[in-house]
């Protein structure tokens, strides 16, 4: 069963991914719930500290991904499906991505965790970048610092994709699947022959 901390997560999250986190408050979460706003504030002061657990609960879980991504043979396959993996769930947090920029502006522990996260997943992603050229998925690079703005372009396109959903597209998980796409060929013309073939069996 769980203990109220984690309802009290639970149902925040789904509160502020569907109304958005300036809009709900305390005294809501708690009447979702069921309990005292006496009873919510035991466990949580403000709403901060519970947008920092879910951040952090976020991060744990990414993390994880990231560890499991690295610990498989076929790099381009583990690239594809953890980037799927990923994106559903970011898709489960999806109020943070759509309001990161005012997070970070309200909140100084989640936006310096957020920075200082940011150089070990490109790391990690160059990481992967290299195994790629090591297999002869990935051609060299053409000039200095390549597969650095790589990433950078799809960390973009991975910090943003929710709100171009919503203002392009449903919200919904088919809205995953389509921007999962989208992000995945921004590799393509990175790709050797040998990557391209294997990029098209797994599209």
């Amino acid at each position: 069963m769980k203990r109220t901390r984690e309802k009290i997560l639970d149902k925040s999250r789904e509160l502020f991914n569907e109304q958005g986190i300036q809009v709900t408050t305390l005294r809501q979460i708690a009447m979702a719930l069921g309990i005292s706003q006496g009873n919510l504030n035991y466990h949580f002061k403000t709403k901060q500290q519970i947008l920092e657990d879910l951040y952090f609960e976020l991060v744990k879980r990414m993390d994880d991904e990231m560890q499991a991504m690295t610990q498989q043979a076929s790099v381009l396959s583990m690239l594809y499906e953890s980037a799927g993996k990923s994106m559903l769930v970011f898709y489960e947090y999806r109020f943070l991505l759509r309001d990161m920029y005012s997070v970070f502006r309200e909140n100084e522990k989640i936006k310096t965790h957020y920075l200082g996260l940011q150089q070990v997943r490109k790391q990690q992603f160059l990481s992967v970048f290299g195994m790629m050229t090591a297999q002869g998925l990935l051609r060299g690079e053409e000039f200095p610092n390549e597969y650095e703005r790589l990433y950078e372009r799809m960390n973009i396109l991975g910090d943003n994709w929710i709100n171009a959903a919503g203002l392009l597209r449903v919200h919904n998980t088919d809205a995953v699947t389509y921007y999962h796409r989208l992000l995945f060929e921004v590799i393509y013309p990175y790709l050797t022959a040998e990557g391209k073939a294997e990029f098209h069996k797994l599209i």
